[in-house]
């Protein structure tokens, strides 16, 4: 199994204030466990979020901490392998943002709606349904009701 983690999720987990923090630091604990498979981020979803980051905090520390993580930098473990688009990614992208206009993408989701046709990645952890009834997607606050299901 893989899985791509959205903005949404790695900046809500990233602000420990943010409304959404529990529920994204949850599922983000079972993605460091491993029950997601392989981790995903791509550069534009690294884009995003290290931006969002800095324009609501305000600092420049915040941002360049989440990108260390996001990279791997010591003293953060590696986590995600980075996935870029590429010439071949943004023409996918294009033509799915086009096609899926009825579903209110962003440029950048649907870059990760190409990267997961393309790259066979199984899901995207986000908060937003625009990806529904396009790729697989699981929602942040349902990973804790999966696994106390599971126990």
């Amino acid at each position: 199994m893989t899985v791509l983690v959205d903005t949404g999720v790695l900046y809500a987990d990233h602000d420990t204030d943010a409304a959404r923090h529990d529920a994204a630091s949850d599922a983000l604990d079972a993605v460091y466990d491993g029950d997601f498979g392989q981790p995903y981020v791509s550069d534009y979803v690294y884009d995003e979020a290290v931006t969002l980051t800095l324009a609501r905090s305000g600092s420049f520390g915040p941002a360049k901490r989440l990108g260390e993580r996001l990279r791997g930098v010591d003293p953060y473990p590696e986590a995600y392998e980075l996935r870029r688009v590429s010439s071949a990614v943004f023409d996918d992208a294009v033509e799915a943002f086009e096609r899926d206009d009825d579903h209110g993408l962003s440029f950048t989701d649907a870059t990760t709606v190409a990267l997961c046709e393309r790259h066979d990645i199984d899901t995207v952890l986000s908060f937003d349904d625009d990806f529904d009834g396009i790729v697989e997607r699981v929602a942040p606050s349902s990973v804790g009701e999966r696994s106390e299901r599971t126990d």
